[in-house]
């Protein structure tokens, strides 16, 4: 059976706006208040010809047993028993549901994987038998690789999520890389960052008056306190993040950065960007030129070093330093 266009299909139109309105119309209509057309257009906020295409494309499309009740001027259900979300997911929307699924993994170690876990199960238990079966198939279609994620505090997370909301100063007491015992930091924390099952707290830290990335795993306990915060004028999470490398921070500006693919890496280049703002130049001997701006050049250094000698470093020079001065170290640790 082929594909409906009106709502399973994301093309043409505001998918999830649709979507929200079948919703609504599902649960005014589950109420058994017989609403009218115009009742659902002011709450979905469009016209009565928009709901009455809607309601048509619901009965079509999903086979809802909506009817018109003229005595009582408004529309119900003939069967209570009708679901819009098992009737209305086809292929497309199992495929969708399977792959956000399996993406729950991304979030192994914080309550968000229990919270979407819980919130997946709903869903399912909304399919019929065939629809189920079909769904567990094509889960095993996809899977999230990598290494397992690591293990962050539950408690922690949750005061993080809890005051990055409410814009309140946090107390952290955070263990850098190496150290034996934590240190307690003062903290206006921004936001929560995910890298490849890593989380990092984005937060300003007044002592120093910069933004800067704190790895949540070495985040050993979280206090809020009293206090509230105005985020630092002139901070853009946007302008934040791009000045950064693979989801990273360094100190200071952004610096010219210029790395030369050999010809047989060259395809490096063109199979996926290294930045948003990134420009290539292509030269005769089939080697590639990429130039973009970053401060995170520790980043690019490990990214570099991932290549064995096929990205060479042009700009800047202490870029071009730190990776000749790894490599030699590399190689002494490995004679």
């Amino acid at each position: 059976m082929p594909e409906p266009d009106i709502y399973l299909s994301p093309s043409g139109g505001d998918y999830l706006s649709r979507w929200k309105r079948i919703v609504l119309i599902d649960q005014r209509l589950r109420a058994d208040d017989f609403p009218t057309k115009r009742a659902l257009a002011e709450l979905c906020g469009v016209t009565t010809k928009t709901i009455q295409r809607d309601i048509e494309a619901m009965r079509v499309e999903t086979g809802a047993p909506i009817s018109y009740d003229a005595k009582r001027r408004g529309y119900h259900y003939t069967d209570k028993r009708f679901a819009v979300p098992a009737a209305a997911l086809g292929a497309r929307d199992l495929f969708a549901l399977m792959v956000a699924e399996n993406a729950v993994a991304q979030y192994e170690g914080t309550p968000l994987h229990a919270y979407l876990r819980e919130a997946f199960d709903k869903v399912l238990m909304l399919l019929d038998g065939e629809l189920r079966q079909a769904h567990e198939l094509a889960r095993r279609a996809i899977h999230f690789g990598g290494m397992p994620p690591p293990r962050i505090d539950p408690e922690s997370w949750t005061q993080l999520c809890r005051c990055i909301e409410q814009t309140r100063v946090i107390e952290v007491d955070y263990r850098k890389g190496g150290d034996a015992e934590a240190g307690t930091r003062r903290l206006h924390p921004y936001q929560l960052l995910v890298r490849d099952r890593d989380w990092f707290l984005v937060a300003h830290q007044p002592d120093s008056g910069r933004e800067l990335l704190f790895y949540l795993p070495r985040v050993e306990a979280v206090r809020p306190t009293d206090e509230l915060f105005e985020p630092r004028a002139g901070f853009e999470a946007t302008r934040f993040h791009r000045d950064g490398f693979n989801a990273m921070q360094g100190p200071g500006d952004p610096q010219p950065v210029e790395l030369r693919f050999t010809p047989e890496a060259a395809y490096l280049a063109d199979e996926r960007a290294w930045s948003p703002d990134q420009t290539l130049r292509r030269h005769k001997d089939g080697s590639v030129t990429l130039r973009f701006e970053s401060a995170a050049l520790f980043e690019i250094e490990r990214q570099v070093m991932r290549y064995g000698g096929r990205v060479e470093v042009e700009k800047p020079a202490a870029l071009r330093q730190a990776v000749a001065a790894t490599a030699l170290f590399i190689a002494a640790r490995h004679q």
